[in-house]
């Protein structure tokens, strides 16, 4: 991963007090191999001001926590310090994200839209109109966001600049994801959408038969998602062709996990389960003592995830035999990340924890 060494200001309350953090990189969110290996141990932990809105988002030296108060805080990642904490006008609507030198926020109110500001001034650098409350994809310097209504704006991140937009024409309840050179839109009437990056020319669709609940996830020649009822589904990737379908305990996680043949996702009927990619097969199911609506996060060995019932666990990929569990102070619905060896989970009761291994 290239390091960029940019700074990032941050002004606390109506002060001038200005921090500077070098060595901000690009995040990775939950991808397979980049996280620590159970078992882990509690490096730090930090209040917020207010309920979580997505989760943590690392950047080089940063650790940064968006709250629905709204306000987004910084912390020194590897120790907890906190750098500062800037807050906004509108209501956030939606998760944080990293675009290269701008971190871009939905927001809602007298004028609802994608708000994106410089990482180093937080001044605002552009605005795109639109309710655009689910997470955006970022490709280069290519953004995509879909709102409600199934309409997705495609972006230059660098400038805010339209690109193309295509009308779906069917309600959106997930964001879109990105593959080689495919985007990959599911809509509320159960259409799983293949589109062209590059212009929004449509390659295929498949139609599942209920409204589709979890983000697609594109891995290797497969997409995968999952629908209101708990059906997780694999199609084709270069046709839409479904490959097969496996019936779960009820509605699934946003989004899911994939690596080492093995499809991780989390379930209202409180369990996690393994799916075999090439067959659906459940290969293991772990029961926890509350539903799991937090996104799992895995390494190549261990699948991270978080329940309701306040506790992280860790699983054996192969297995779902439990390897360590760790109690926080209250539900967790926001997603696992993992980057660097650390792990970050946030509670619903505002509080940030970070793990690793000393």
């Amino acid at each position: 991963m290239a390091i960029a060494c940019m700074a990032f200001f941050f002004i606390v309350g109506c002060g001038e007090k200005v921090f500077y953090l070098g060595e901000v990189g690009t995040p990775m969110r939950a991808a397979m191999g980049v996280g620590p290996e159970p078992p882990l141990q509690l490096l730090w932990e930090r209040q917020l001001d207010g309920a979580p809105l997505g989760g943590v988002v690392f950047a080089g030296s940063l650790a940064l926590q968006l709250s629905t108060s709204p306000s987004l805080h910084a912390f020194n990642r590897h120790t907890g310090a906190k750098l500062g904490k800037k807050s906004y006008d509108e209501l956030a609507c939606g998760p944080g994200v990293l675009a290269g030198a701008l971190f871009l926020l939905a927001v809602q109110g007298g004028e609802p839209g994608l708000l994106a500001m410089d990482r180093r001034t937080l001044e605002e650098r552009w605005f795109h109109p639109g309710s655009f409350c689910r997470a955006p994809a970022v490709s280069g310097d290519t953004l995509l966001v879909v709102d409600e209504k199934g309409t997705i704006d495609v972006l230059r991140a660098s400038d805010g600049e339209a690109l193309w937009q295509v009308a779906l024409e069917e309600r959106v309840r997930v964001g879109v994801a990105v593959g080689e050179d495919l985007l990959f839109a599911g809509t509320n009437e159960g259409t799983l959408l293949a589109l062209a990056l590059a212009d929004g020319d449509e390659k295929w669709r498949q139609e599942l038969g209920e409204a589709l609940r979890s983000r697609p996830l594109p891995a290797g020649d497969r997409v995968f998602t999952a629908t209101a009822s708990g059906k997780v589904v694999a199609v084709a990737s270069d046709g839409g062709a479904v490959l097969w379908q496996q019936a779960l305990g009820g509605l699934l996680t946003e989004d899911l996990a994939v690596g080492a043949g093995t499809l991780v996702a989390g379930c209202v009927d409180r369990h996690i389960y393994g799916l075999d990619t090439a067959t659906g097969e459940v290969r293991w199911s772990f029961e926890t003592e509350g539903v799991v609506r937090s996104s799992p996060a895995i390494t190549g060995q261990t699948a991270y995830c978080a329940a309701s019932d306040g506790y992280l666990y860790a699983l054996e990929l192969a297995s779902g035999r439990l390897l360590w569990k760790y109690k926080v102070n209250g539900p967790v619905l926001a997603p696992v990340v993992l980057y660097e060896g650390l792990l970050g989970v946030v509670s619903e009761e505002r509080t940030l924890y970070i793990f690793g291994r000393r």
